[in-house]
């Protein structure tokens, strides 16, 4: 009589492998983004680098942890939100993050190119607690902070602080400027020289370029290392222009050797979104992530902290705090108006400007 005993182990492996399949597919990631299997999930979040990824680990993602503790967020630093479009750009099929930060100028464009998802109100109830400049009106994401140009010194070897914009070009500082612009820094500075010049943006640039060539010859650098603010802190540089919100957290640290400037021509405001990445693994986290980020708890911790204005109408900054964001009334009535919609179809251009007519003219 023939052996059954390879029937029966054929039989056994079948079944192992069914029951094996059935495991995997419990635990798959469903399109939502959770786990069936109700493991920890990893929120990929690209932000950006140095101060800013201290304080928001501190305020906002080991909160928002110990909150949810069936959710990890890993930092990913970046540089800028030109690195961000490239990186989600080169992995659009299988994202390599799940949230990314990108400044106003950029993000319509990766919207355009389905980088990032629409948000749901239902999933990201705190949309309906935002200010009304920090809603997207695309359904994107939303505006989580709200910084502003400045002009930075050193109070050490700048006696006289600097009150204008066409301060930038005084002789005095002649070798000692640190101008890194080819971002958008430089976007910004054409607009409030635009005003200055009595030009119209939309129309031509040319004055502002014009003006910035004749400043190039007084800069010392365009690329200053690590970042602006340490040259100015350590002394490599004398003058410089920055944002204000890291150079109001650089001037607590440097004990006020580095000091922010708002101009009295008015500055630009800058906004920096945060985005639900398209195609994300972890949609439900993702959402429930920046759900928490722009909530009022978050927003006043950060902000508190690293001088950005809130985008959440709940929050009150302590009075030291908003008075050194764009907030205070100061900064408020020295906005200058841009339309940054527009101006995003024309950014790479102005940028290719900056590169070719100023920095390499």
């Amino acid at each position: 009589m023939p052996s059954l005993r390879p029937a029966l182990t054929s039989a056994a492996v079948l079944s192992a492998t069914a029951l094996l399949a059935t495991a995997c597919s419990s635990t798959a990631t469903s399109p939502s983004g959770s786990s069936g299997g109700g493991g920890k999930q990893t929120v990929t979040f690209m932000g950006f680098y140095g101060t800013f990824q201290d304080t928001f680990t501190k305020t906002v993602i080991e909160p928002f942890e110990k909150a949810n503790p069936d959710i990890e967020v890993k930092y990913v630093p970046i540089q800028n939100s030109s690195e961000v479009l490239a990186k989600l750009r080169a992995s659009k099929s299988r994202p390599v993050a799940d949230v990314a930060l990108m400044d106003s100028s950029v993000a319509p464009t990766a919207n355009k190119e389905k980088l990032f998802a629409q948000l749901d109100a239902e999933k990201v109830p705190n949309l309906d607690r935002l200010v009304d400049t920090a809603r997207s009106r695309t359904g994107h994401g939303p505006a989580l902070t709200f910084d502003s140009l400045s002009i930075l010194y050193n109070s050490e070897k700048v006696k006289k602080a600097p009150t204008s914009w066409n301060d930038l070009w005084d002789a005095r500082y002649k070798g000692k400027l640190a101008m890194p612009i080819a971002d958008t820094r430089g976007v910004a500075l054409i607009v409030a020289l635009e005003k200055i010049l009595g030009a119209d943006y939309k129309q031509d640039i040319d004055p502002a370029i014009d003006k910035l060539k004749q400043l190039s010859p007084a800069v010392q650098t365009w690329q200053p290392s690590p970042d602006v603010y340490t040259a100015i802190q350590s002394g490599d540089a004398d003058i410089a222009v920055g944002w204000n919100a890291r150079g109001q957290y650089y001037k607590n640290t440097s004990d006020g050797v580095v000091q922010p400037v708002l101009p009295k021509e008015g500055t630009v405001t800058q906004v920096n979104t945060i985005n639900l990445v398209n195609n994300s693994r972890h949609t439900a986290a993702a959402e429930k992530f920046i759900d928490y980020a722009i909530g009022a708890k978050a927003q006043k911790a950060f902000d508190d902290e690293a001088y950005y204005a809130p985008v959440n109408k709940d929050v009150t900054l302590s009075p030291d705090a908003k008075e050194r964001t764009t907030a205070s009334a100061e900064q408020q009535k020295n906005q200058i108006p841009v339309d940054w919609n527009w101006l995003t179809t024309r950014y790479t251009a102005w940028v290719d400007r900056i590169k070719q007519e100023v920095i390499g003219g």
